[in-house]
């Protein structure tokens, strides 16, 4: 702009001298060229604001291509779910929920905790879409429900009784006896499965899947016994300092438990990106660290558990 100046203005100097009136019409046109220049400077500013406005735009819909999932979870099932001191709900199962969140780019996931009682008819009134709540796979339940393909977790099974008895040892130990399990659960479907079988030999109450609650309930006499998961039940009777003991059981070997999902076509889709996510985590060694992080132990894979059960 400096050397454009000087030029011009040597021109019309040139001009003046030699035909007088023409300096007048130089300094017009140098005066015409400045809002020229300006309104050049105006418009590269409206171009830069379009650009924004453009990366904006994209930015928007990059945000709006994120799918989001709603999880529900018991939110009663320390330390796999339960709710933290922020109010939110927190444990193993949400852990490892936000390490596969982490895993897919288009996917975000929410966490709401819901009574077990009801949490399957939540899930069918489209309330959240889907259950990370250590849900077991039962044949009533493939019939309703899509499950994943990669386990996140494997249960292992035991009955929970008041320290000092020996009486109970097996499923066979409970007939005669009272036994309390969640109603809907993998754990009432197993004593209806063995009761099925075994003419109702075992007296069966029903209770809201707070596994506190069922421990009391055995360590004040009103039931003989429940089952739970030894890692759920152990760590509830150190916080609690319960007088309870347990025993493994000896009928089956452990199950693995995946995620639990609405029957829809879009969920499908997730599935597919959650088992993927899921493999890798196993793969990487992220699982079992999540694993040992809430748990105490490795229950992220088979081999981890059954190296346990055989030491």
């Amino acid at each position: 702009m400096k050397n454009t100046w000087i030029s011009n203005t040597a021109l019309a100097v040139t001009l003046a001298l030699s035909l007088g009136l023409t300096a007048c019409g130089a300094s017009a046109d140098a005066g015409a060229q400045a809002p020229a220049a300006e309104q050049g400077e105006e418009q590269t500013e409206v171009k830069t604001a379009t650009n924004d406005t453009a990366e904006v735009d994209v930015a928007s819909v990059e945000n709006s291509a994120v799918k989001e999932y709603r999880i529900a979870t018991e939110g009663a099932y320390a330390p796999y779910n339960y709710i933290g001191e922020d109010g939110q709900p927190d444990g193993y199962d949400i852990a490892v929920s936000k390490a596969v969140d982490e895993l897919i780019p288009d996917v975000t996931f929410t966490y709401q905790a819901v009574e077990w009682s009801s949490i399957f008819a939540g899930l069918e009134a489209g309330r959240y879409d889907l259950i990370v709540s250590q849900a077991a796979k039962t044949p009533e339940r493939e019939e309703k429900y899509l499950f994943g393909n990669t386990a996140y977790a494997w249960d292992l099974g035991a009955i929970a009784f008041v320290k000092g008895r020996d009486d109970i040892h097996s499923l066979e130990d409970l007939s005669g006896k009272t036994l309390t399990v969640a109603v809907g659960s993998s754990n009432a479907n197993v004593i209806e499965t063995w009761n099925a079988s075994h003419n109702n030999a075992v007296e069966v109450v029903y209770g809201d899947g707070d596994i506190t609650k069922a421990l009391l309930d055995v360590q004040e006499g009103r039931v003989d016994a429940t089952l739970v998961s030894p890692v759920t039940g152990n760590k509830i009777v150190s916080e609690q300092g319960l007088n309870i003991d347990f025993a493994l059981r000896n009928d089956e070997e452990p199950k693995p438990v995946f995620w639990l999902y609405a029957n829809t076509p879009e969920n499908e889709e997730l599935k597919e990106k959650v088992d993927q996510a899921l493999q890798q985590l196993v793969d990487s060694g992220k699982l079992g660290e999540i694993s040992k992080e809430y748990l105490g132990e490795d229950y992220s894979s088979l081999e981890a558990v059954q190296s346990r059960i055989t030491q």
